[in-house]
């Protein structure tokens, strides 16, 4: 990892990186549990969830061309700042005990727009502040630090929650989007080709032909989509309801569940660092996914948090371990002047576990916590293994 870490410019865009992530992961555990809290409902935790992936898919195409075409400094200090001004302004809805139904769907949109804006910006950047040969490597380290913010996020999240109540978690989210993009400011940005003639739009659907032409690039989009859409949103959906009611172990016990698939992430990444010359990474893939399934279904048959924490700790280790190979893989199928817009169809992944979070919800109110997380195990498992016999590109695929 040190090589990557030899890079200045690499530095101080991973620091600013490890803010963003690490406001996000306590906004993720805290968002759900004042939803649930607030409604009581495992439909309405889902839907307040779901409507995140709502500027995801409208605005996810937009945001790879921004990303090709634009000053992606300005792009992430817009995005950071507005995340700012967002979870500054509904913490201070929480300490007056204003907020309403139509706030949290309000904030939930708000949130996924700041993330849609950035996001393609920093992973593109982030892939050309190394050299190539480096890039596996600063793919495994952004892995590394997503995770460990996600060990350092929800721990955070229910001390705080627990110490200054829910609105003391959105300040600190707020100072920590605030500091991510002033550190943006210190970055040198490399110089790129002046943009094409073509309008934004032309571009759009060019980004748009390759990925869905490509077979390469059709299928690691798919592999990248599955986990996220069945498997992750168990963590954001099902874990408040796991920590309310099935194991009563409140904030804390969410924090602490959520904490294990972050410590489990970290190892994660350390392992996809590991198998990144593997030439099969679609296997490799493939069986990640397994893998996360295998986890959730032992979160499910848990007796205790405890237990139910070392599972969560496994599937976050898988999780993560998928993302670096789908991400570098995907990265490096892409021609250097698409990679904004191909990056971009990262973007829904995330606003596939917005829409999972609509399934997971209604699911945990018909079958229980537990109910669900193995239904939606058992789709993921199904899917996976139909994918490997259908695609003979799942099976060859190699390094290039």
């Amino acid at each position: 990892m040190a090589s990557a870490l030899a890079y200045r410019d690499f530095r101080l865009l991973w620091a600013s990186s490890l803010c963003s992530w690490s406001s996000q992961w306590i906004q993720q555990a805290a968002l759900g549990w004042v939803v649930y809290e607030i409604t009581g409902s495992g439909a309405l935790l889902g839907a307040v969830l779901g409507a995140r992936a709502i500027p995801m898919f409208l605005l996810t195409p937009m945001s790879g061309v921004a990303a090709d075409r634009w000053d992606r400094r300005r792009l992430m200090q817009a995005s950071q700042t507005l995340a700012s001004a967002v979870s500054l302004a509904f913490g201070a809805a929480l300490a007056y005990g204003a907020v309403s139904t139509w706030m949290l769907f309000a904030f939930t949109m708000l949130m996924g727009a700041s993330n849609v804006l950035d996001r393609p910006a920093r992973m593109t950047t982030a892939f050309e502040l190394v050299p190539r040969e480096v890039a596996m490597q600063a793919v495994a380290l952004n892995t590394i630090g997503f995770s460990m913010m996600r060990i350092f996020g929800p721990a955070m999240a229910g001390y705080l929650i627990a110490t200054f109540g829910a609105a003391g978690s959105f300040f600190v989210q707020g100072v920590l989007y605030g500091a991510s993009a002033l550190v943006v400011m210190l970055v040198a940005f490399p110089t790129r080709k002046p943009a094409t003639s073509g309008s934004a739009m032309s571009e759009m659907l060019e980004g748009l032909r390759f990925a869905a032409g490509d077979p390469r690039t059709r299928l690691l989009v798919a592999l990248g989509a599955l986990p996220f859409f069945l498997l992750v949103p168990v963590w954001g959906t099902l874990f408040p309801i796991y920590a309310k009611d099935v194991f009563a172990a409140g904030p804390e016990g969410l924090g602490l569940l959520l904490t294990a698939v972050g410590a489990g992430g970290t190892l994660g990444g350390f392992a996809a660092h590991a198998l990144g010359r593997v030439e099969r990474q679609g296997l490799v893939q493939a069986a990640w996914v397994l893998v996360m399934c295998a986890a959730i279904a032992g979160v499910a048959a848990s007796p205790s948090l405890a237990l139910a924490m070392v599972f969560a700790g496994l599937g976050g280790a898988a999780e993560m371990a998928h993302m670096a190979s789908n991400m570098a893989m995907l990265q490096m199928s892409a021609p250097p002047e698409m990679r904004g817009r191909i990056s971009s169809l990262m973007m829904l992944n995330p606003a596939l576990i917005s829409v999972g979070a609509l399934v997971a919800g209604p699911l945990a109110d018909l079958l229980g916590a537990r109910g669900a997380s193995l239904a939606l195990a058992a789709g993921a498992a199904a899917a996976i293994v139909l994918l490997y016999f259908l695609s003979p590109q799942l099976r060859e695929m190699r390094l290039k």
